[in-house]
């Protein structure tokens, strides 16, 4: 089974204006509100993709009610910590072709809320693959600065595969650990190892340092120019997307890539088949408000093509 664990899940409001007037009264032009959260995206794919998954984290008050629900409509199965304290609302606003994000820290989490997490998740088992995606809420006892090696504690000790999408701060940490999976972009790159990256081509190195660190499987992503595989010994790196329309939301694309890469990968095993998949996934998510239909995720197939490099 794949469980997707989202810390600090969210109510997205999206809202379109015609122009952002800084100081002044705003009209919308458009509003709709979605959950949020990175593993809770990932489940969202994989459901469009047909794979079951559980989601978990922590949910509360009317916000967490209103995932939950969507989640149920989706059917898709949660089992999530009821907390205390209500999950928050951040915004994102539409304006001009231009996309800014309002985000809030989020709940504090308490200590026996945090352990609740964590005995929920030594359910799983040699075979099933935990997915850690998004940022930290505040914890008691300043849990939150250890949070996701205990997560990664869980998942070894019993000997399941885990995913790691995660601040550039945590992932050095787990990437000790042997993940299936990590999906830096860019700015994580330069974060993390202290360069500027210049030409695409010199993303290759770092690719191969979190390989040999102890990733099993990379993806460095560089926006709508593409991205790179690195699995086992090769390096693999796709195309600009252009099936000709506008891209309007990019909020999830990192998301649909993982969910995309790893759906494929648990039925055949096959990672450059996956990366293809997973490229399919972010580029039609990228199409859209919210997330896309498995036929348009399919749709996406025929635009990309992926070349050996290395």
């Amino acid at each position: 089974m794949i469980y997707t664990v989202t810390l600090n899940p969210s109510i997205d409001l999206l809202v379109e204006l015609e122009n952002l007037n800084l100081g002044q009264y705003n009209n919308i032009k458009y509003e709709t509100t979605l959950p949020g959260g990175k593993a809770l995206n990932v489940s969202r794919i994989l459901s469009a993709l047909r794979i079951p998954s559980i989601a978990t984290g922590f949910v509360g008050g009317f916000q967490g009610m209103f995932i939950k629900d969507w989640l149920e409509k989706e059917k898709i199965q949660a089992d999530f910590v009821e907390m205390k304290n209500v999950n928050r609302t951040n915004i994102k606003i539409f304006e001009n072709k231009r996309e800014s994000v309002i985000n809030f820290p989020g709940p504090k989490i308490s200590s026996q809320e945090v352990n609740e997490l964590l005995y929920y998740l030594s359910r799983v088992r040699e075979g099933d693959t935990l997915i850690f995606g998004g940022s930290v809420p505040p914890m008691e006892e300043n849990r939150d600065v250890e949070i996701y090696d205990r997560l990664v504690s869980v998942a070894t000790s019993n000997k399941a595969d885990f995913v790691a999408d995660v601040p550039s701060k945590y992932l050095l940490n787990m990437v000790k650990e042997k993940p299936l999976l990590i999906k830096p972009n860019g700015e994580d790159i330069a974060e993390i190892f202290g360069v500027e990256i210049k030409e695409k081509k010199d993303y290759i190195p770092y690719g191969k340092k979190l390989q040999e660190m102890g990733a099993k499987n990379v993806i460095i992503s560089y926006g709508s120019q593409g991205s790179m595989l690195f699995a086992e010994d090769k390096v693999y790196a796709s195309n600009k997307i252009d099936d000709g329309r506008e891209i309007v939301n990019t909020t999830a694309c990192r998301d649909a890539m993982i969910a995309g890469f790893l759906g494929n990968l648990v039925k055949d095993n096959n990672p450059l088949e996956a990366y293809k998949v997973s490229i399919a996934a972010a580029s039609a998510t990228a199409r859209v408000l919210d997330l896309p239909s498995h036929d348009e995720i399919m749709g996406m197939l025929k635009y990309v093509t992926v070349d050996e490099i290395e």
